[in-house]
């Protein structure tokens, strides 16, 4: 057979098949190195992405209701909301609280098993809420067309300033620095101070608008006369005769053991009931206590109560107490979980008075404790060094108090003295909004003082510039002045209550927006 083309032989055809294999190999290697290449300066560039503070700083990744964050700002109150919880759940050490490694990445660290939230979920979720509150506020303000006081954007200079000190005072080189440890790698001044703005315009608009709605003396009278009930405050004393204790184990069965539970209870029933019948006044009432316990009921003070009665969850004791009918005197046995208590009327507070304000000059005994004593406070020796202090301290105040008579007793006068002698550690022994009852919310606290100071205060013939010298066993001798009265104490409780039902409803009416990642969130470290 003859050609231009012989035909192959087998070995021929085996090498051509081979160079052909080898051909093929070398290009997926090409292409594979090609693109292991590609993945490598993608990695890279993201690498550098992540890593550019400009970046980092510029680009949205967060969106709520328009307005926008960069990872910096979102940062921010991820690494706000952090030390937040991590500084509530320090005072809990030991107690159960709970808090991940800090040296490990949150979103490694599981918080929740069944449902596969991470540390970082929790703190992400945290943070978006508190991010969505100022959105909300802070477009409210805008649209109000709200702008910060010259005062407010002197605060946060300040603040500003304050941190630099900060900065210094723990060895960092700049404030800067110090930022970015505290809230992210990308932080600086011009970010923190314009998150502080945005913060501070919310809140400062928050507080604005809580401060608009405007009542009358009319209107504070009828709100408190709608809810007297639950914000009279009610006096009455009280103490327990407790059930004698049941173990379990030393009965047969569980109906053996229910029998001694209630057997006991009736007989702490019949007791308490034997008790209540031989009380005819006040004096008579705290004798028993004491009788009956004196370790619990040592002194007149150990029985005597005093709330409002949405304070109190005992449904029966509160119908008693809130009777019209009920007067100074009255006596009832109510049972309870733990036995029956002995309860007697005193009185309902309406709270109609003026708040009282005093400056004080403290003059403390020494401090004695009597487990330094072989015998405690029955020690010879400390009953000795006791009346030695007492004695010590009314001398200083009676020398002191001759001092401000000389003086003329004026605030002035008071004010001098304090510096060198007074054992109040407060500015100028100044106290406002003292009431019979303490009232705290969160933009009301009132304060109550000792009894006997108490009794001073809210005399019927008190005024302005009034001053005396007053005993209480529990710190010493004061020396007080009296400043004023002030707001009427059910009006302020009225105006709270009014305030915070009107702010918590005007609250509720505003736009919410939902978080909405952008795709920079990638960008986000946790």
């Amino acid at each position: 057979m003859s050609g231009m083309f012989e035909p192959k032989s087998d070995k021929a055809a085996r090498r051509l098949a081979r160079t052909e294999k080898e051909e093929k190999e070398k290009r997926k290697s090409r292409i594979i190195a090609t693109l292991v290449i590609t993945v490598l300066l993608l990695i890279t560039a993201v690498a550098i992405v992540i890593n550019s503070a400009f970046i980092r700083r510029t680009l949205p990744v967060i969106q709520i209701d328009g307005v926008s964050f960069t990872t910096t700002e979102f940062e921010y109150f991820f690494n706000s909301e952090y030390m937040e919880y991590a500084n509530f759940m320090s005072q809990f050490q030991g107690m159960g609280g709970t808090m991940p490694d800090s040296n490990r990445p949150l979103s490694s660290q599981v918080y929740n098993e069944e449902t596969g939230e991470t540390w970082a979920d929790i703190i992400v979720n945290s943070a978006y809420d508190r991010m969505t509150n100022y959105v909300s506020l802070y477009n409210a303000a805008m649209a109000a067309g709200f702008k910060l006081s010259d005062e407010q954007i002197t605060s946060i200079e300040d603040d500003m300033a304050m941190i630099g000190m900060q900065a210094v005072m723990n060895g960092f080189p700049s404030t800067e620095s110090l930022l970015q440890q505290m809230f992210g790698s990308s932080m600086n001044e011009e970010i923190y101070r314009s998150i502080m703005e945005f913060i501070t315009i919310a809140v400062s608009y928050n507080e604005h608008v809580r401060e608009s709605f405007v009542y009358t003396p009319e209107n504070l009278l009828a709100y408190y006369s709608d809810n007297k009930d639950e914000l009279d405050v009610l006096n009455y004393r009280q103490f327990t005769v407790f059930a004698d204790q049941t173990d379990s184990a030393d009965f047969t069965d569980d109906e053996a053991h229910g029998t001694a539970i209630t057997d006991a209870a009736a007989e702490a029933r019949l007791q308490a009931d034997t008790i209540a019948g031989a009380i005819s006044g006040e004096d008579e009432f705290i004798a028993a206590a004491y009788e009956y316990n004196a370790g619990l009921y040592p002194a007149p003070e150990s029985t005597l109560k005093r709330t409002q009665s949405e304070r109190l969850d005992d449904n029966a004791t509160v119908a008693w107490l809130l009777d019209e009918t009920r007067t100074f005197g009255d006596v009832i046995v109510i049972d309870s979980d733990q036995g029956s208590n002995i309860l007697f009327f005193v009185s309902r507070d309406d709270n109609n008075y003026r708040t009282a304000g005093m400056r004080q000059l403290l003059i403390m005994r020494e401090t004695l404790n009597p487990e330094d004593y072989m015998y405690g406070e029955d020690d010879l020796e400390y009953i000795a060094a006791f009346d030695r202090a007492e004695r010590e301290a009314r001398e200083r105040a009676e020398l002191v108090n001759s001092f401000f008579t000389a003086a003329g007793k004026t605030e002035d006068a008071l004010i001098d003295l304090m510096a060198e002698h007074s054992d109040d550690t407060t500015e100028g022994g100044y106290y406002t909004n003292i009431t019979k009852y303490p009232y705290q919310s969160s933009h009301l606290n009132t304060m109550q003082v000792v009894p006997e100071i108490e009794e001073w205060l809210f005399d019927d013939d008190r005024s302005l510039g009034d001053s005396e010298l007053v005993y209480t066993s529990a710190y010493g001798h004061h020396l007080l002045y009296f400043i004023g009265f002030g707001d009427i104490f059910f009006e302020l409780i009225a105006d709270d209550r009014m305030r915070t039902r009107d702010h918590n409803a005007w609250t509720e009416g505003l736009t919410r927006g939902t978080p909405e990642k952008l795709p920079g969130f990638i960008l986000v470290q946790m």
